[in-house]
């Protein structure tokens, strides 16, 4: 099984009592060496956006055959993951879970990393609240929308698609 499988379902097992306060000081570890976040950030995002997979409409509960990304892709979030490890000194395991936490992207993941918290000032995303999306209600949907703000809910269910 490939560490994404293991690391959200270790997300997903996580208790509801433990919040981001809790994993931030864990994450908030800064080593001060080499270049300084936003352009470390801007570094490891510009390799990803150049290949990142196109965004397809599914039709009912069809999924795609394969969502294989290109070698080049996969090289290029391996070397991500690992400077994020080497940077915080983390393991495998938790540097994925903050990205799952952060919906996947970089520079959101790395601020989280480094300070606890994301760039935009949301909180990350819980399992409660990936539950919370699934369901088909308007009134969950809008609290969700007025926790983390309508951009990032958009963006937190593609990524589930994904």
């Amino acid at each position: 099984m490939g560490i994404f499988a293991a690391a959200n379902r270790e997300f997903e097992s996580t208790e509801s009592g433990s919040d981001a306060s809790d994993i931030s000081e864990e994450f908030a570890s800064e080593d001060g060496e080499g270049k300084s976040p936003e352009e470390t950030a801007s570094t490891l995002k510009t390799g990803l956006e150049d290949s990142a997979l196109p965004d397809t409409q599914l039709q009912g509960e069809e999924r795609p055959t394969s969502t294989c990304p290109s070698s080049s892709v996969v090289e290029e979030v391996v070397k991500i993951i690992q400077h994020f490890m080497q940077k915080f000194s983390m393991d495998l395991l938790t540097v994925t879970q903050a990205f799952l936490k952060n919906t996947g992207e970089v520079e959101t993941t790395l601020n989280f990393l480094q300070t606890g918290q994301r760039l935009d000032g949301y909180p990350v995303w819980s399992r409660e609240d990936d539950l919370e999306l699934q369901k088909d209600d308007e009134h969950v949907r809008s609290k969700l929308i007025a926790k983390f703000g309508a951009e990032n809910v958009a963006k937190r269910i593609a990524f589930r698609k994904s």
